[in-house]
């Protein structure tokens, strides 16, 4: 559709330049969103920038406090040398003067005799208990032979077996003899 029509100017499409101006209007919106988003970008970027630099003073802390804590040990471990040091010296050092009464060596020789005592009364508590289970392990030795079980051999199967062996290694010595 067109306006009339002037000998000089050519003539007007205005359904062209209505989409040209929607066109406009929607390349300004886009244009308005994506500086909105660039600035979003930029913003976030600025967060990120001070999380690092966060991130690297903090890293930078504890390097320091390591640095604090190995110097903090190896002092503590000088304190511990210096005193164990000390106390060496002071018992080098130190003399001592001691008496012994014949009152203490009675106490000590009384105390000796309890635990002697204590001791005699342990060892025969023991010998009386392995003598019990000795006695029941000689009963029970006697009930299997009783009844024929466990590993034994009669008097004849005992000869068998060692006239067997016997010629066996007869017979193994003379072959090692005829081989060689």
């Amino acid at each position: 559709m067109g306006i009339g029509k002037s000998k000089i100017t050519p003539s007007i499409d205005v359904e062209d330049m209505l989409k040209k101006i929607e066109i406009d209007h929607e390349l300004e919106a886009e244009k308005q969103d994506a500086d909105k988003r660039l600035t979003e970008i930029r913003e976030a970027k600025e967060a990120l920038v001070k999380i690092h630099q966060d991130l690297q003073d903090t890293i930078k802390t504890e390097r320091d406090a390591a640095m604090i804590l190995k110097a903090a040990i190896d002092s503590s471990s000088n304190i511990i040398n210096g005193i164990c040091n000390a106390i060496v010296k002071a018992e080098r050092n130190t003399q001592f003067k001691t008496t012994i009464k014949s009152e203490h060596l009675a106490q000590l020789q009384e105390l000796l005799n309890q635990a002697v005592k204590a001791w005699k009364t342990v060892l025969e508590n023991h010998r009386s208990e392995q003598m019990k289970i000795l006695t029941e392990h000689e009963s029970k030795m006697r009930n299997l032979l009783r009844r024929n079980e466990g590993v034994w051999f009669s008097d004849f199967w005992m000869k068998v077996l060692v006239i067997f062996l016997l010629v066996y290694t007869m017979a193994l010595g003379l072959v090692v003899y005829c081989v060689a």
